[in-house]
C-alpha cells in the first residue's frame, strides 16, 4: 500500500503546474499507457483509456491534479527526508548526523588487538632459536644431558648417587597437579607430572586415552625431579566441554612395577575468542512489542554450562553493552542487567519502529519481528495507511481516507 501512495504524490506534483485533463493526459503518456490524443479530455474518456488497476491511478491523478502547490511540496519534503545508513564497521556518530570508525577496543594482558584492529586476539607463540624448545608458551633451553661422577649413575636425565647396598622397593608417588585446566580450541594445553621415588626408578605414565595427546621424554622440572609433560590440543569436537584426564606414574624397569597414585584433572574447553563471548550461548528474545511510543523487549540468556556458580555471577555483574538496530540503524545501545538466571527486560521510547529488529549482546546476536510495529504515510487531503503487524499478517492491512479542508 505504501507504494501506491508515493506514486499518487509523485503523479500530483507533476500535475500542479497543468491543467487537470491535460496533466493527467501527459502523465499517462509518460508511462506509456495512454496514447496521445486531443478529443479525449472528459474525465470519462480519461477512465475509458486505462485498462485493470490502472483506472484506479488515473482517477487519483486527476483528482489530485487539484492540491495547493504548498501541500504537494510540504507532503514531498516530508516523503523524500534521505536517512543515513552506515556501512560496518562504521556506525552513526551520537548526533546522528555521520558515519564514523569505532575505536578499536581495549584489550586485556596477555591479549592483543588483531591486525584490523577490530578484535583481542592470543597473541602468537614466540620463534624459538635452534637450542630453543617451546614449552608453556616459552621459549627455553632445551636440556642438556648431565655428565655423572664416578659415584653417581644417569637415570631419568638425572645424576643420582649409586646405591652401595641393596634396598627395599618403594612406591612410586606422583605429585599433584591443578584439578581443573582451562584451554582454547586449537591451544597446546601442556600439565607437568613429576614423581617422587626414593630408588629413583624409570617410570612412564599411564593416563587416559584422549584422542590427539602426546607424552614427551623424562626431563627434570624446575626442582630436579624426573617428570613428563602431558600434551593435548583440542578441536572443535571439544568445545563447550569439559574432558576429565586422569594419570599414574608406573615403574619400567623394576621386577613389581609399582604403579603409584592416581592424579585426575579435569579440562574445560572453550571456544576461541573473549571468555565474554564465550560465557553465554544464545541470546534469546520472548517479547518484542511497540506501543504507545515504548518498543518493550525482553528474554534471557543461555549460560555456558562450563561456567562455575561464581563465574555466572561475575559474568552478570559486568557491565555488557547490549545493542538493538533496524533497517534505519542503531536504535539502542545501553548496559543490559542480567537476573542470576539471565532473564533481562528493557523499555526503549521511541516513535516508530520498523517491523524487523536485530539485538547483539556478547557476540550473540537475535533477530525478532515486532508485535504492534507502524509504517504511517500521511497525505494532505489524500490517503492514510495504517499497517498493524500483531500477528505478522499482511491480510490485517488497513487504510483509512481523510477528507479535504
Amino acid at each position: 500500500m505504501k507504494k501506491k501512495i508515493i506514486t499518487a504524490s509523485v503523479l500530483g506534483l507533476i500535475a500542479f503546474n497543468t491543467t487537470p485533463v491535460s496533466a493527467t493526459e501527459s502523465i499517462a503518456n509518460s508511462l506509456g499507457v495512454y496514447p496521445t490524443c486531443t478529443g479525449c479530455h472528459t474525465n470519462a474518456n480519461l477512465i475509458t483509456a486505462y485498462q485493470g488497476n490502472l483506472k484506479a491511478a488515473a482517477k487519483t491523478a486527476y483528482n489530485q491534479d487539484k492540491r495547493t502547490l504548498s501541500g504537494l511540496k510540504t507532503f514531498l519534503a516530508a516523503s523524500t527526508t534521505p536517512t543515513l545508513t552506515c556501512t560496518l564497521p562504521q556506525v552513526l556518530n551520537t548526533a546522528k548526523d555521520s558515519c564514523i570508525t569505532p575505536p578499536p577496543p581495549t584489550c586485556i594482558a596477555p591479549k592483543i588487538l588483531n591486525t584490523a584492529q577490530t578484535a583481542c586476539i592470543n597473541p602468537p607463540p614466540p620463534t624459538c632459536l635452534a637450542t630453543e624448545v617451546l614449552k608453556n608458551n616459552v621459549c627455553i633451553a632445551k636440556p642438556i644431558v648431565p655428565t655423572c661422577l664416578d659415584t653417581e649413575m644417569l637415570k631419568n636425565n638425572v645424576c643420582v648417587v649409586k646405591p652401595t647396598t641393596t634396598v627395599k622397593n618403594t612406591k612410586p608417588v606422583l605429585n599433584s597437579v591443578a584439578q581443573q585446566w582451562d584451554e582454547q580450541v586449537g591451544e597446546l594445553l601442556s600439565i607437568p607430572l613429576s614423581v617422587n621415588d626414593a630408588e629413583q626408578d624409570d617410570f612412564t605414565i599411564l593416563t587416559s586415552k584422549l584422542v590427539g595427546s602426546t607424552l614427551s621424554e623424562v626431563h627434570p622440572d624446575a626442582a630436579g625431579l624426573p617428570s613428563i609433560d602431558f600434551e593435548w590440543t583440542p578441536t572443535l569436537a571439544n568445545v563447550n566441554k569439559i574432558q576429565s584426564i586422569t594419570f599414574q606414574a608406573k615403574e619400567t624397569a623394576t621386577a613389581k612395577k609399582y604403579t603409584s597414585n592416581i592424579v585426575s584433572v579435569k579440562v574445560r574447553v572453550w571456544s576461541a575468542g573473549d571468555r565474554d563471548t564465550a560465557s553465554i550461548m544464545k541470546l534469546n528474545v520472548m517479547t518484542s512489542k511497540f506501543t504507545a511510543g515504548n518498543l518493550k523487549l525482553a528474554g534471557n540468556v543461555k549460560f555456558n554450562a562450563l561456567l562455575t556458580t561464581a563465574e555466572r555471577q561475575a559474568f552478570i555483574d559486568q557491565t555488557l553493552t547490549l545493542n538493538v538496530s533496524d533497517v534505519n540503524g542503531s536504535i539502542y545501545s545501553e548496559p543490559l542487567m542480567l537476573t542470576k538466571n539471565g532473564a533481562w527486560a528493557i523499555t526503549i521510547p521511541i516513535k516508530s519502529v520498523s517491523c524487523d529488529i536485530t539485538l547483539e549482546f556478547a557476540g550473540q546476536n537475535a533477530s525478532r519481528k515486532v508485535v504492534g510495529c507502524s509504517q504511517t504515510v500521511a497525505l494532505s487531503g489524500g490517503t492514510y495507511y495504517n499497517h498493524d503487524d500483531d500477528d505478522h499478517d499482511d491480510n490485517k492491512e488497513k487504510s483509512y481516507t481523510k477528507n479535504n479542508g
